[in-house]
Formats: C-alpha cells, structure tokens, sequence
C-alpha cells in the first residue's frame, strides 16, 4: 500500500517484516512521506515489547512534529473480533487520540466489486467489530484497488488534507497527546479536590447547624417547662 501512495515502484517489501522504514515521492501533487510501520502483529492479549519499540521507531521516523494521518490497512474480507482485539492493544499504546488522525484504507475494491458489492453494503453488512472500528475513526475510510489509479491516490490525499483541517492543522504528536493528558489529569484532580474539600465544608456547616437547631430547642423546651411551672405554682 505504501509503495501504491508513493507511486515509485517497489520501495517497501509487500510482504513485511523487518524494520520501519521511511520514504518520500511527489505524488499527484503532494509532496508525501510515507512510514511503513512495522510491529502490528495479531497477539490480542497483549503487546510484544518488541513490537512496541517498533511502533515507536515509526513515529520517530515521521518526524518531530508526527504523522498528518495514521493509515489503517485493512482487507475488504471479514474484519474478525480477534483482529479488533490485536488492533486495538496497539492502538491503545499511541493513545485513544490517534484515532482522530485515523482513516482505514481498504484494500481489494476491485475484488469487492466483483462480488457484486459496494463497500457502503459491505460495512452495513459487517459484524460488531467492523462497526466498532468505523466508529472508533468516524467512518473515515478510503478504498483502493489491486491495481490502483492515480485518480484513487489523488483521492485518498485530499481525504487526509481535508482530515489535517478538522483536526485545526495538527499532527498527531504522541508526546504532545501525553503531556495533554498528564495536564487534564492534573487539572482533574485539582477539581475533584475542590469538590470534595466544598463537600466537607458543607457537611461541617449542616452539622453545626443541626447542633444549633437543638439547642436552640431545648432551650425553649427548656422556657416552656420553666412557663409552666410557674402557672402552676
């Protein structure tokens, strides 16, 4: 797929393995770096340490400042519960903000097609983990063929420009997204202390309230005894 957006021939091994590797094209009038990031193995429990040092290998290779966009490569074939799984523990290390600098790329289009089916039926059609998937990236998708056109790449990057605009220009920064969450952690934490301190206080004014209110009770009780006893006398 990467070799497909740079439009530059073989450049990344189609069939994986090895390291993260990084390379750069003018492409429809783009001027485009791609990241074929390894380390997206099916393990559903948990993540190799392996695999998380090369998620984070790709995310240096893009750069200081991050990717524009996260490209999920997924089949147009049954999206199975296990693959969610996978995907997701690896997800959840780039943190629940990549999935607003996320667009799952379809591949096999044509072979869909041949089957008699658009890819709007094909997800309407999916199990819970594909709907949970197009909820997770907003429905945010684009689809490419075996043997993909310009047309469709050209389409696929105004996609991703228009993407960069409603995230306000951003890139995803993993360190950026950290420090954000350590941040509204922080400031959380100082709200639900002020809460709790208003809580106490409040708790402490009912009390010396009902104290008080006995008080004043049981001097008027008190009052009250003293009335008649006197009418009695």
């Amino acid at each position: 797929t990467g070799n497909t957006v740079l439009g530059r021939g073989r450049v990344f091994d189609p069939r994986g393995g090895g390291t993260s590797t990084a390379a750069s094209s003018i492409t429809a009038g783009y001027h485009v770096t791609v990241v074929d990031a390894q380390g997206w193995g099916s393990s559903e429990e948990f993540v190799p340490q392996d695999e998380k040092i090369e998620l984070m290998r790709a995310l240096d290779l893009c750069g200081p400042e991050g990717p524009h966009v996260v490209l999920l490569v997924i089949p147009l074939l049954d999206f199975t519960e296990p693959e969610r799984r996978a995907v997701e523990r690896r997800m959840e290390i780039l943190t629940s903000a990549v999935w607003r600098h996320t667009l799952v790329l379809f591949t096999l289009g044509d072979w869909l097609r041949r089957q008699g089916r658009s890819v709007q039926e094909h997800i309407q059609s999916g199990g819970p983990a594909l709907h949970w998937l197009m909820d997770k990236c907003r429905y945010r998708y684009h689809v490419l063929d075996n043997k993909t056109s310009q047309q469709q790449v050209r389409e696929l990057l105004s996609k991703v420009e228009d993407m960069l605009q409603e995230n306000g220009a951003w890139h995803f920064s993993l360190h950026m997204y950290q420090r954000l969450e350590e941040e509204w952690s922080h400031r959380e934490q100082q709200l639900r202390a002020r809460l709790e301190s208003s809580v106490r206080l409040h708790t402490r004014a009912s009390e010396r309230y009902s104290v008080f209110t006995g008080l004043y009770c049981n001097q008027t009780l008190q009052q009250m005894l003293s009335a008649v006893r006197s009418s009695r006398v």
